[in-house]
């Protein structure tokens, strides 16, 4: 059992008192005995002189100079009984024979308990030993023989037997007990352990965060006052401490926010400057075929059929061209509301980005099974649940994650695949982007999209690439699993809650 300091301090004072008066009461007791001890005496020495001498061979005793003896009178209270008793049907005793009172029935009051004065007698007279009972004590009366002729109970001048003495001092002992353990206590609270516990209320204040906390100074000039003073001196340096660290934190935290977005940023600018040379290829290719067409055409020697053969050319280049700028455009960042929209689209995007690079890379990218390029593949993946989102922050993301794909595959200097596929499970819609380059350990795999965090050698890469993946996919309500084997593959897996037209708040249908 948990008890507070107050109540281990009362319990402490109460058994240190007992204890204090016990020893007392002890000693009393002791002292008590040796009176009863040496009172006993006497009334041997009185039944030895007086009433010995006056039993008979017979057992009979000469009562008169028994009860005319002033021997008597040094005690309150005699009775002398011969070694015969009766016991009627409820155990009680009945003398046979003498039966004397020195000092007279009249002067006893109704508390004289008759049957326990003689059963003491009886025990005395069996053990033949000093027997204490009802504020006095029987002794057995042995004659001239040495036999046992009967027994003798007497009370003590002032009825000073142990019980008695018990009973009177038990009262001042528990009062006093009582007395002494309260006054020191109520002592004890108002100089220590009111102040203790305003001091341990200010300790749990400041404990849960309350650094305002303070304690009311007192009036004394003792060591727990200058404590109290201390305390309140230490709470204040602390306090100042906090909001100092505070501000300082704020101001830190601040340039760390402005460090991420501007490294962001860079890193966006980094990706879209690896794509520039697929896109300039996605571009140049037609306009060479173009500018053919247009000097062709200016000579005006085209028979009309071939003239609108050539006019066809130059649509469908100019129209290819304005796909890839197009899809350019679709990854500028934009302050666009989200909006229900088919995941399988800006994955595609993505992938026209880098396919240029991975052409040159000899790194095979497939969509389901299946090529990027193929409608069928496309169609069946836009039937899926639409997600709420950007596009352009969804096709950032998965830009990222196809570059660094690329990356790990280029490191391995062998070709390769990246398999990317879109499942709908439960209330989300899943795009998992794996490849088969190096991995990484499991080490590194609680890592890899810590920001800042890269397996890259210095100077090749900058540690963003995931974080910004995780930052957009936690955006948009969802999540992103990774997984790999060492020298066996790499897969970023991205949850996204699937939209309905009566989806909550949350964006789960």
């Amino acid at each position: 059992m948990n008890l507070s300091l107050r109540w281990r301090i009362l319990a402490l004072i109460a058994v240190i008192n007992l204890i204090t008066f016990g020893v007392g009461f002890v000693v009393l007791v002791g002292e008590l005995e040796r009176d009863r001890a040496r009172i006993s005496d006497q009334l041997n020495t009185v039944i030895a002189s007086l009433v010995v001498p006056m039993i008979d061979s017979e057992g009979g005793i000469t009562v008169t100079p028994i009860l005319r003896s002033t021997a008597w009178r040094s005690f309150e209270d005699v009775t002398l009984v011969r070694a015969r008793f009766d016991v009627d049907a409820r155990g009680e005793l009945h003398p046979r024979g003498a039966y004397l009172n020195p000092l007279g029935r009249y002067r006893r009051t109704g508390a004289f308990d008759e049957q326990a004065v003689l059963k003491a007698i009886q025990r005395a007279i069996e053990t033949r030993t000093s027997v204490p009972s009802s504020s006095g004590f029987a002794i057995p009366i042995v004659d001239q023989r040495g036999g046992v002729w009967g027994g003798c109970w007497f009370k003590p001048p002032g009825g000073q037997g142990i019980v008695a003495a018990f009973g009177r001092l038990l009262p001042w002992f528990l009062v006093s007990t009582l007395l002494l353990t309260l006054g020191t206590f109520v002592t004890l609270r108002r100089l220590v352990l009111d102040p203790v516990n305003r001091l341990a209320e200010g300790a749990q204040r400041m404990e849960r965060g309350d650094l305002g906390a303070r304690i009311a100074p007192t009036d004394r000039r003792d060591e727990l006052s200058r404590l109290i003073t201390s305390f309140n001196a230490m709470a204040e340096k602390v306090e100042g401490y906090n909001k100092e660290l505070a501000r300082d934190v704020e101001i830190a935290t601040e340039k760390v926010r402005r460090a991420e977005a501007a490294a962001m940023t860079q890193r966006r600018l980094a990706a879209t400057g690896e794509l520039a040379a697929g896109i300039a290829h996605e571009i140049n290719n037609p306009l060479a075929g173009l500018l053919n067409a247009v000097e062709t055409l200016q000579k005006g020697t085209l028979p009309p059929e071939k003239r609108d053969q050539y006019h066809a050319l130059l649509r469908s280049g100019l129209e290819r061209i304005q796909n890839t700028v197009g899809k350019l455009l679709r990854f500028t960042p934009r302050n666009s509301k989200p909006v229900p929209l088919a995941l399988v689209d800006p994955v595609v995007d993505a992938i026209a980005l880098v396919a240029y690079r991975a052409q040159k890379l000899k790194v095979v990218i497939r969509l389901a099974r299946g090529s990027p390029e193929d409608d069928a593949v496309i169609q069946k993946l836009r039937a899926l649940p639409p997600v709420l989102g950007q596009a352009n922050e969804l096709g950032q993301a998965a830009l990222n994650v196809l570059v660094n794909a690329l990356d790990a595959l280029e490191e391995n200097g062998r070709g390769g695949r990246v398999d990317i596929d879109i499942v709908s499970h439960e209330h989300d819609v899943v795009l998992s982007i794996e490849d088969d380059g190096g991995g990484v350990d499991p080490a590194e795999l609680a890592r890899v999209a810590d920001l800042f965090y890269t397996t890259k050698d210095v100077g090749k890469g900058t540690g963003l690439g995931l974080s910004i993946v995780h930052g957009v996919v936690a955006n948009h309500g969802g999540s992103v699993q990774l997984a790999s084997e060492k020298g066996r593959f790499f897969r970023v897996e991205i949850r996204l809650p699937a939209w309905s037209p009566t989806a909550d708040q949350s964006g789960r249908a």
